[in-house]
């Protein structure tokens, strides 16, 4: 019988080796493949530079429409930012879905350009996927995941057969496939593209402030639509949660001084669902932010009481820039009168969207009682007259996220929606338990904390009906997968 091989046998040390040998023949080998891919995006960008500028030039010279060169010029730089980066197209797919506007005629053409740039990042990750793998979505997404889209397989079924709006069924669709955006940015994020998913959305929340506030000053009018839509206020709830749990003072003090802007723009939109959301968000985002200092910064929790006039710091300097810009009596008055009409049917120029809505909600659950179980199918529209004009149309969306589920799936519907949030809630709520990172715990409570946001926001709108908030709500809780599979790799 062989004895067994010692530490320094020829046995021990020829095994060894030959693993030594087998690594670096790995290791090797991922090198040839990558080398190529390394040199592809720069041969891409020169071949495309070489051809199709132009080509650009030339259309523009010829049709004299010079609007082309900055279009197209804009096209080429963001393509070949997610040439050079992968994880740019995710950042820029949010950008396009925000600024896409369901209240002119060109929405087909602006998701057009949205479905075509989500295609662009498909190529992209396939074609990455030749080097890289793919990387599976944990357990506790793809149950919930599976369940949604089900029930929006099922709702397409049902509008089929009813004959429903297959425009609708697409408007519809766009926004409800939001859970799959989450899914693919595990393949381009992880944990240390955290901080580069996090600046991704405050710099989106950014753009949206300049927009919405110059055309604010433009058109001196409340405005709604893609000039202040959601996206700033879920920035604003994610910066909070880094103040919170950022270990340094300067990343505490650049967050908060973040949120300024963004603050002022959701204050200037006017719409109390958005506010209301944002004080629900981060109610939710200070509870779990303390109970995790409690768990793994004990010493440090204290300290961060300090963060609470910081906060009424951040709110002060935001009415005042608030009220530099709008006038102080205009301001207060306008924040006045959408707080005081939210509850009265009087008919005024305040209160018209409430009588609005009243009636909406009527002809909504009479059409939703007709099928309350599995609903009418995806793309169903209801008749409602025109209070302002005094015409018939037909809408397909309700003010009530909840309302329109019901509406559209049914109870099937509402019980695969409460399935899909409940996996993501819980899940996240494990990493801010058990995940030592600050950076992994930010992005689950900043998760946890728009959901809860998102909740009150849909109570009086039909936000996740639209690609607008849709895919920033997709971005965030993609953010967050993204750390926790990177996480979970990491532990394998």
């Amino acid at each position: 019988m062989k004895a067994a091989a010692l530490p320094g046998d020829s046995t021990f040390s020829g095994a060894r080796r030959d693993r030594t040998i087998s690594r670096m023949t790995r290791l090797e080998a991922a090198a040839i493949v990558e080398r190529p891919g390394t040199r592809g995006p720069s041969r891409a960008l020169l071949v495309a530079a070489a051809v199709i500028a132009p080509a650009v030039v030339a259309l523009a010279l010829a049709t004299g429409a010079w609007w082309l060169l900055p279009v197209l010029g804009g096209a080429a730089v963001l393509g070949a930012w997610s040439l050079a980066d992968v994880r740019a197209t995710f950042v820029v797919a949010v950008l396009l879905a925000t600024f896409v506007d369901y209240n002119t005629g060109r929405l087909a053409s602006e998701l057009a350009v949205v479905c075509a740039w989500l295609a662009w990042t498909a190529l992209l990750l396939y074609w990455r996927s030749a080097w890289k793998g793919w990387a599976l979505p944990p357990a506790e997404l793809t149950r919930g995941l599976a369940i949604w889209l089900g029930a929006c397989a099922f709702g397409v079924i049902v509008g089929l057969l009813h004959g429903n709006s297959l425009r609708n069924m697409g408007l519809e669709l766009a926004a409800a496939l939001w859970p799959v955006f989450a899914v693919a940015m595990i393949q381009a994020y992880g944990r240390r593209s955290a901080v580069y998913a996090g600046l991704g959305l405050v710099g989106i929340g950014l753009v949206h402030t300049v927009f919405g506030l110059t055309m604010l000053h433009v058109y001196h009018q409340r405005l709604g639509g893609i000039y202040f839509t959601t996206v700033t206020g879920i920035a604003a709830v994610g910066l909070w949660t880094a103040a919170l749990l950022a270990p340094t003072g300067r990343i505490r003090a650049l967050c908060l001084a973040g949120m300024v802007p963004l603050l002022a723009h959701l204050l200037f939109s006017f719409t109390r669902g958005y506010w209301l959301g944002f004080i629900a968000g981060m109610a939710v985002a200070t509870a779990l932010s303390w109970r995790s200092l409690g768990r793994f910064e004990p010493e440090v929790r204290a300290r961060r009481l300090l963060a609470l006039p910081a906060l009424a710091a951040v709110l002060a300097a935001t009415v005042g820039l608030s009220v530099l810009y709008f006038g102080g009596g205009e301001l207060l008055a306008a924040i006045g009168g959408r707080f005081g009409s939210s509850f009265s049917t009087q008919v005024s120029g305040e209160t018209l969207s409430n009588v609005i809505r009243l009636a909406e909600y009527d002809r909504a659950i009479t059409s939703a009682l007709q099928s309350p179980l599995i609903g009418n199918g995806l793309g169903y529209a209801f008749g409602m007259k025109d209070l302002l004009l005094g015409t018939n149309k037909e809408q397909w969306f309700v003010h009530n996220y909840y309302l329109l589920l019901w509406l559209k799936l049914g109870v099937v519907g509402l019980a695969a929606f409460a399935a899909l949030l409940w996996g993501h809630v819980r899940a996240a709520r494990r990493t801010v338990d058990r995940d030592p990172s600050w950076l992994a715990r930010a992005w689950a409570i900043t998760a946890i904390a728009v959901t809860g946001q998102l909740l009150v926001i849909l109570a009086t709108n039909y936000s996740l009906a639209d690609v607008n908030t849709a895919f920033t709500f997709a971005y965030v809780w993609g953010g967050y997968w993204a750390v926790r599979a990177d996480a979970r790799e990491a532990r394998a």
